[in-house]
């Protein structure tokens, strides 16, 4: 994976997603309606709202991390307003912010941000090495009455158990600060060993 430093526009949103997971953004706002014809080709970075509420960086250097990803699919709600649906290439580890980068699209909104990231290697991209059928059969479960997972994996539950226990760590209603100790801290292990005192809690 190429670990070189990269400029890319950011999308501030509570999202927790690993590499390979896809999720849907709804696009209103004028400057991220530029940040989507900005990323058509390089992807931009999603990362919390607590990362970027200031323009001095130093909430950035609190959360050293997003997600960067790839624009996969485009549509337009019954409402009128653009989805599109997003795949993470990678977890990146956020550099700083570039002050020099930012685009004013009107005087009566923030401007749109850019961000130095350094693309970072997870567990959630590693090889198996072992199984997770259980998870696997539950995941899938989940999936068939999930219409709109259904629609964003394409109908696809992929049997690598690394992927399987990020598709869950990613969707298990668990709080935010605890998902995200999985990205430097804690390891796959660590991940399957959580999500497998949740989902099989009641069996045991």
């Amino acid at each position: 994976m190429n670990k070189s430093i990269i400029k890319l526009p950011l999308f501030p949103l509570d999202i927790f997603l690993l590499p390979d997971g896809v999720t849907r953004l709804r696009i209103f706002e004028a400057r991220y309606l530029k940040l989507v014809s900005l990323a058509i080709t390089s992807g931009f970075i999603i990362t919390s709202n607590n990362a970027s509420s200031h323009n001095d960086g130093n909430a950035i250097r609190e959360k050293k991390w997003g997600s960067w990803v790839d624009i996969i699919n485009f549509d337009q709600g019954k409402d009128g307003i653009l989805e599109i649906d997003v795949k993470c290439r990678s977890l990146v580890e956020i550099i700083d912010i570039d002050d020099s980068q930012h685009q004013q699209i009107n005087s009566n909104q923030a401007p749109l941000q850019f961000v130095n990231v350094k693309a970072i290697t997870h567990w959630a991209q590693d090889n198996p090495t072992e199984s997770a059928n259980q998870l696997l059969r539950s995941l899938q479960t989940l999936f068939n009455g999930q219409l709109l997972l259904q629609h964003l994996y394409n109908n696809k539950v992929v049997n690598n158990s690394h992927w399987v226990v990020a598709r869950w760590l990613e969707l298990l209603p668990i709080p935010f600060e605890i998902k995200k100790s999985f990205i430097f801290k804690h390891n796959y292990h660590e991940a399957k060993t959580l999500v497998n005192s949740i989902i099989f809690k009641d069996i045991h």
